[in-house]
C-alpha cells in the first residue's frame, strides 16, 4: 500500500521484514498533574507482549527555558517528578536519550485551542448491524472557532452483584473424618465493581462546518445484552483536543491498526510521526509527542430506565446449583475443599452450593466501592 501524503511509505508485512525501532507514547495535557511517557520497542508479530525501554534519560523543554524531568517508576514508563500542565501559547518539545546513548527529539508542540464537553448523554438505538442497545453520544460547542479535531477515549465502570451471594459460608474443620461448620461471611462479596478503558481509535472532525459544533457523536455502543449493563453501569468519557498533525497521524494509526495496543503492535514503516533521531536522521522512530487541552464528563446508566421491558442480560458465567443431603457430609466437604462451591442456602434437608464465581463478587470484580461511584 503506498499513501502519498509522505507519512506513509510502502511496508511488506511479515517478520522477514522486522526492524528494531524505538516506540514512544508521550502526551501533556492542561491538567495539573504528573504527565507521563512511554517508551518501548517494536516487536516480532509472533510475540505477545511489547519490550519496554528502560534506563532512558527524558525530559520535556518548553520555549520559556523551563526544563521539566522524569524519572522511571517502572521498566520502560517515565513519570515527570513535578506535576505541571500544559499552557496556552508555549511551545514544548520531548527530548529522550535511551540507555545506548541514541537521542531523539520532537517537533515544538503548541496547545490546542480548549473545549469543554457540553453534554454526554445515553439513548437507546439500533445500530447499523440491527442489533440493539445503548448510545453513549457527546456534544460539543467551540465559541472560538478553533476547535477542528478531536480524539475520545473512555473508561467504563460497572456493578457486579453475585446472584447467589448468602451471608453464609461453611468452614471446613477436617475432611478425615468430615467436619464443617455454617459461618457469617466476614468481607464484602455480594456487590463490586470492574473497570475496563477503551481500546480503540476514535476520533472527530468539524472541518468544513458552519459552526465548529460536536452534536451527537456516539462514542460507545453498549449491547442490551452485554453483562455490563446487566446492573448500574457508568461511563467516564474524555475529549482531547487535537491539532491537525495529531489527528492525522492517529487517523492512519487507525486505518492500519484495531489492535489493543496502539502503537507497538504496529510494524515502522506505516506512520510516521512528529519525533526524529537526532544521531541518525534517517533512522525510524514511532509514535508521536502531542500536547492537547482535555475535557472530561461522567454518567450513570439504570439499564431498566432505557429499556424497561428487556430482558436482564444474562451471567457470563455458569451458576448450576449443587444440591447435596446433610447426610452426605463427605460429599459436602469434598465439593467446599476440591471444588471450591460456596454456600447458597441452608435447608432442614441439605445445602444448596454454586460455584464461587456465582456467590463472591470478588471473582470478576474489586469489592472496594469507587470515590466517584453513585446509587
Amino acid at each position: 500500500m503506498q499513501v502519498s501524503n509522505s507519512c506513509v511509505e510502502e511496508f511488506e508485512f511479515g517478520t522477514q521484514n522486522f526492524e528494531d525501532v524505538l516506540v514512544v507514547d508521550s502526551r501533556i495535557t492542561d491538567e495539573l498533574k504528573p504527565q507521563e511517557v512511554g517508551l518501548s520497542r517494536t516487536f516480532r508479530l509472533e510475540n505477545e507482549e511489547p519490550q519496554p525501554e528502560p534506563g532512558a534519560t527524558v525530559s520535556i523543554v518548553d520555549d520559556q527555558q523551563n526544563v521539566y524531568s522524569f524519572s522511571e517508576t517502572e521498566a520502560g514508563n517515565y513519570v515527570s517528578d513535578i506535576a505541571f500542565r500544559a499552557m496556552p501559547d508555549v511551545s514544548y518539545q520531548l527530548q529522550i536519550t535511551t540507555d545506548g546513548g541514541e537521542s531523539y527529539t520532537s517537533k515544538q508542540v503548541r496547545l490546542p485551542q480548549t473545549t469543554q464537553i457540553d453534554d454526554l448523554y445515553a439513548e437507546p438505538i439500533v445500530n447499523d448491524d440491527g442489533e440493539e442497545g445503548i448510545g453513549i453520544f457527546v456534544d460539543t460547542f467551540d465559541p472560538s472557532g478553533n476547535a477542528d479535531f478531536y480524539r475520545y477515549e473512555y473508561e467504563e465502570t460497572f456493578q457486579i452483584i453475585a446472584p447467589f451471594w448468602s451471608n453464609q459460608d461453611i468452614n471446613v474443620i477436617s475432611r478425615t473424618p468430615p467436619v464443617y461448620e455454617v459461618v457469617q461471611r466476614e468481607r464484602e462479596e455480594r456487590v463490586c465493581y470492574k473497570s475496563e478503558f477503551s481500546n480503540r481509535i476514535i476520533l472527530n472532525e468539524t472541518t468544513g462546518l458552519n459552526e465548529n459544533n460536536v452534536e451527537r457523536f456516539m462514542v460507545n455502543f453498549v449491547p442490551t445484552s452485554d453483562f455490563k449493563i446487566r446492573d448500574r453501569y457508568s461511563i467516564l468519557v474524555k475529549q482531547f483536543v487535537q491539532s491537525q498533525e495529531a489527528y492525522e497521524f492517529f487517523e492512519l494509526l487507525k486505518d492500519f491498526s484495531d489492535l489493543e495496543s496502539l502503537l507497538s503492535q504496529i510494524q515502522p514503516g506505516f506512520v510516521t510521526g512528529n519525533l526524529t533521531s537526532v544521531n541518525r536522521p534517517d533512522d525510524k522512530v514511532l509514535g508521536f509527542f502531542e500536547v492537547t487541552s482535555v475535557s472530561e464528563k461522567r454518567i450513570f446508566i439504570n439499564r431498566r430506565e432505557l429499556f424497561p421491558r428487556a430482558d436482564r442480560p444474562a451471567f457470563p458465567l455458569n451458576c448450576t446449583l449443587t444440591r447435596i443431603d446433610n447426610d452426605n457430609p463427605q460429599r459436602i466437604v469434598d465439593a467446599v475443599e476440591l471444588r471450591g462451591l460456596k454456600l447458597v442456602q441452608v435447608g432442614t434437608n441439605g445445602v444448596v452450593l454454586v460455584f464461587k464465581s456465582c456467590s463472591d463478587c470478588t471473582v470478576l470484580g474489586s469489592n472496594i466501592r469507587p470515590d466517584f461511584w453513585e446509587d
